[in-house]
């Protein structure tokens, strides 16, 4: 029997790891480039951004309804917009495929080794609403009504990080099978609230970020496909060169 994978050295690992964690329940993936970093939404990397987390979105939707074909649908596609642009949110993104996972685990050769994160989401909600109808649809489920910012700053219970999936109307959304964790009032990092059966993570070493970068080219996960946007498609054409 050959020893537990703690580590993922190339893409040959990572099939080795889905084999093993794999079966009928659904997994979701996320990569970190530093293993330091923790499961916590960009919010909550600092105060101010908690405090003003409100505010942000106002000045967001004031002046992005210029640069956009058509304005959102609702709030929740305001969160996901906001998100996908960099703007702070309560959001975490996860990727139902496990390369882009991979990918962002490998994607910066600053001096840190990357994680490879697993997550079972219906474990999580499992754990964090029993009784939930598995995993939740914004703007469908109702559970979910209560993280939206305006209602999760009102005076009611602290309700604890649940899964759910959004219609795919980016298209980053649709480049990265993105998938969601949110948080409500506690930025508790998810590891710290839920872990045994909801996650596992494997280390990506420094030194083989570099050649899986390589396979997952040629597996055709890139710059260019993960971001769907000019900057990066140009950056990519010009690394090619």
């Amino acid at each position: 029997m050959s020893d537990p994978i703690e580590e993922i050295t190339n893409v040959e690992d990572l099939m080795r790891v889905l084999a093993s964690s794999g079966g009928p329940d659904t997994q979701w993936y996320r990569g970190h480039s530093d293993i330091s970093w923790q499961l916590i939404p960009s919010l909550a990397r600092k105060r101010e951004w908690i405090e003003s987390e409100i505010l942000m979105l106002k000045k967001f939707k004031q002046n992005a309804i210029p640069r956009l074909v058509g304005p959102p649908a609702g709030e929740w596609d305001w969160l996901f917009l906001a998100q996908h642009h960099g703007l702070p949110t309560r959001l975490l993104d996860w990727s139902e495929n496990p390369l882009i996972g991979l990918y962002f685990a490998s994607e910066s050769d600053e001096d840190a080794d990357g994680r490879f994160w697993i997550l079972r989401p219906n474990d999580l909600n499992e754990k964090s609403s029993p009784g939930s109808p598995g995993i939740l649809l914004f703007g469908q489920d109702d559970l979910l009504d209560t993280y939206l910012p305006e209602e999760a700053k009102s005076p009611r219970p602290t309700q604890p990080p649940v899964a759910a999936v959004a219609a795919r109307s980016f298209g980053r959304i649709v480049a990265q099978s993105g998938t969601f964790t949110i948080c409500h009032r506690s930025f508790e990092p998810l590891e710290n609230v839920h872990s045994g059966s909801c996650l596992e993570s494997y280390t990506v070493p420094l030194a083989r970020k570099a050649f899986i970068r390589e396979q997952l080219k040629t597996l055709g996960i890139n710059a260019m496909t993960v971001y769907p946007d000019l900057s990066h498609l140009a950056e990519y054409v010009r690394s090619e060169f």
